[in-house]
Parts: C-alpha cells; structure tokens; sequence
C-alpha cells in the first residue's frame, strides 16, 4: 500500500516541478509568446510528462523504500 502512496504522491509532485520549471524557463529565457504556443507546450507537454516521470520515480522509491 505505500508503494501506491509513493507512486500517487509522485505524480502531482513531477507535475507541479515541471510546470514551475517550465514557466521559469518562459520567464528567464527569450523564448516568443507568439498566439500562446510556448504556454500550450508547457501545460499539454511537460505538464503531463512531469506528472508521469514522477510517477515512476515515486514508484521506484517506494519500492526501494519496502525492501530496506
């Protein structure tokens, strides 16, 4: 059951770290705001793609967690 919880815990977890890293990098970075894409990458990409990698990530540190 806690592996379950690291993995659910991970996935909002990547996803906001992503969002926050994305829009830093919108900020900082010279990147054109043109009709919005830049924003649709960050909220239809690397929004969901965080959520996902940190889903596994938050897996396999419950699985390391449970056998130590």
């Amino acid at each position: 059951m806690r592996v379950v919880l690291w993995c659910l815990g991970g996935f909002p977890a990547g996803a906001l770290l992503a969002f926050g890293i994305g829009v830093l990098v919108l900020t900082l970075g010279n990147v054109s705001q043109a009709e919005g894409a830049a924003e649709m990458g960050v909220m239809f990409f690397y929004t969901p793609a965080g959520a996902i990698l940190g889903a596994v990530v938050g897996l396999v540190l419950g699985l390391i967690r449970r056998k130590s």
